[in-house]
């Protein structure tokens, strides 16, 4: 069963609701935030790597453990999709960086997502927005710029995951 949930988040790379928000600024900030996302993944680049899990994929990928462990269901459970992004030289790297620009200002709250960790360690700048129902990380090096958007996976489910509580990652 681990090694699924292992495979799965190894790989594609790599919240609770946000306080004060009405059902109507978290329907619009998700459009937003899905439609950013989206812009993003009609970049045109070979430099630009691209992956995008549907439902259907995640149902296909994640029934069978699911089913065996009711904790994993319930944090996995309400996945919607993930789209993964990765480039692979400069030029999509500038491509990439422009159309995520309003996350990479390190600004509190953008498009209805809060601004949960910033770490700056080694040249790496690594980011983690929460919104009421996904996750937006980004991961900026001089090397690379790896972004991974869930929807559906609540960022309680994310620490649990990533600190080790449900599945022991070994790092």
């Amino acid at each position: 069963m681990k090694q699924y949930i292992l495979f799965f988040f190894l790989l594609f790379a790599l919240a609770t609701g946000v306080p004060g928000q009405s059902s109507a600024q978290t329907t619009k900030s998700k459009s937003d935030v899905e439609m950013l996302i989206r812009r993003a993944s009609k970049i045109k680049s070979p430099q630009i790597s691209y992956a995008y899990i549907s439902l259907n994929m995640f149902k296909q990928l994640l029934n069978p453990v699911l089913s065996e462990e009711p904790m994993l269901k319930e944090m996995f459970g309400n996945m919607k999709s993930l789209r993964r992004f990765f480039t692979t030289g400069p030029e999509g790297e500038k491509l990439l960086a422009t159309v995520l620009e309003p996350f990479m200002q390190e600004d509190e709250n953008v498009m209805g997502m809060e601004l949960m960790t910033i770490n700056r360690e080694n040249g790496m700048m690594s980011v983690i927005y929460a919104g009421s129902d996904n996750i937006l990380l980004i991961n900026d090096s001089s090397e690379c710029l790896s972004v991974v958007y869930v929807v559906g996976l609540t960022y309680d489910a994310f620490e649990q995951i990533f600190k080790g509580d449900v599945i022991d990652f070994d790092f």
